[in-house]
């Protein structure tokens, strides 16, 4: 058979087995949604999720934002509610550790409590003062607290009811405080810590030292370093 006359009936050959063969939507691009919906029940076996979403995510709800980007950085506003939420809710770092009533210990103890608060102050517990009060009385316990706690829990209750026992400057968790600091000063510490102020001098010319030192025992005091008294006896240590 000439080469020619294989070619031509090759081509005759395809022509008649395409002719034979059944129509698939990739014969006719154009066709329209009815036809296509009579192909996809017989090819999807053949072509698995064909026609079908690739993804199976709802496409109902709209794209989320990204979280970052180098020009929009992530911000508690990116969280959902829910996550918002808890961290307006949760305490984080070291919790400070229980008072048992040591008034050695109380101005420590005062000052880790106000740290932590201080770390923590977007949470709701730090920025209401009575729920801050609550759980600075959490921590208290031991048979030298319980009476004091007792009686600062019956004052919240009154105070809860009646804010306007509280001055208008002030706020309960002030006012606990200034009622925690004088039932549990250690009146012998602060008498030895103004002792000291008034031994204290400043030495080799060492200014950062000598105010470092003097703040120091003034905490310990539980003093005014504003006072014109205080700032006389500052004065006196200098050479």
């Amino acid at each position: 058979m000439p080469f020619a006359a294989a070619i031509t009936a090759a081509t005759e050959k395809v022509a008649k087995e395409q002719a034979e063969r059944p129509p698939t939507p990739f014969d006719n691009p154009s066709s329209d949604e009815d036809d296509d919906k009579d192909y996809k029940p017989k090819y999807r076996d053949a072509f698995g999720s064909f026609g079908m979403r690739s993804s199976q995510t709802a496409q109902d709800k709209p794209p989320r934002r990204p979280c970052s980007t180098g020009d929009d950085p992530f911000t508690l506003e990116n969280l959902p509610q829910d996550e918002k939420e808890d961290k307006a809710c949760r305490l984080e770092g070291i919790h400070p550790d229980k008072f048992n009533g040591d008034r050695s210990q109380t101005t420590r103890f005062l000052a880790s409590f106000n740290w932590f608060m201080l770390m923590n102050y977007k949470a709701d517990i730090a920025r209401d003062p009575i729920m801050h009060s609550i759980y600075f009385l959490s921590l208290l316990e031991g048979p030298k607290c319980e009476g004091w706690v007792d009686a600062a829990d019956r004052w919240l209750h009154h105070i809860v009811e009646d804010p306007s026992m509280i001055p208008r400057w002030s706020n309960a968790w002030k006012e606990l405080e200034k009622r925690f600091k004088e039932a549990f000063s250690d009146y012998v510490e602060r008498e030895r810590a103004q002792d000291e102020l008034k031994k204290l001098k400043m030495k080799n010319n060492n200014l950062d030292k000598y105010l470092a030192a003097f703040e120091t025992h003034a905490l310990r005091a539980d003093i005014d370093m504003n006072d014109h008294t205080n700032l006389r006896t500052f004065a006196l240590g200098l050479p």
